[in-house]
């Protein structure tokens, strides 16, 4: 088997910086890097204030009014970007996905923990130990996961906007 071998399999047998010119289709990507975080970052802070309990919960800045849900939220995302484009310019695609992959397994963790003390409890009425009731939302929460890091993986990899 020769080294690198698994990384080219999934499509990133490219080694050119990311981000270094910062040109329209780069400009696109970053967007899109940037709302995908944004969205989750609501998503997570909202959850965690409207959630009794919830780890997040416990810092008021980030989850006391819509005020600050937003700007920590558009604050957190901004951060993910900059990392990322640093990433891009001094180690290549490889590094933005890996950094990418770290952040949305903080999303998972989170979401899953979210949803099995709130949703899946209301929605099961106590049926299940809170064990299996974790289990099937991390088993969820992975597969959301995945497939929100395949997606970016494709935006990342792509050459052109659009459809065509």
């Amino acid at each position: 088997m020769a080294p690198m071998q698994g990384i080219m399999a999934m499509g990133i047998d490219r080694t050119e910086q990311l981000f270094l010119y910062l040109d329209d289709l780069e400009r696109a990507k970053l967007a899109l890097v940037f709302f995908l975080h944004l969205a989750a970052l609501l998503t997570v802070f909202r959850g965690a204030a409207a959630q009794p309990g919830a780890f997040l919960g416990r810092f008021p800045v980030l989850t006391a009014s819509w005020m600050n849900i937003m700007l920590s939220a558009i604050a957190l995302a901004a951060a993910v970007c900059v990392i990322s484009i640093l990433a891009g310019r001094h180690s290549g695609i490889a590094t933005v996905l890996f950094v990418n992959a770290g952040v949305i397994s903080l999303y998972v963790i989170e979401f899953t923990v979210m949803l099995s003390r709130g949703f899946f409890k209301r929605l099961l009425d106590d049926g299940l130990q809170p064990e299996i009731r974790t289990a099937i939302c991390f088993i969820i929460m992975v597969n959301a996961g995945y497939f929100t890091l395949m997606f970016l993986k494709d935006i990342l990899l792509s050459d052109n906007l659009g459809i065509w």
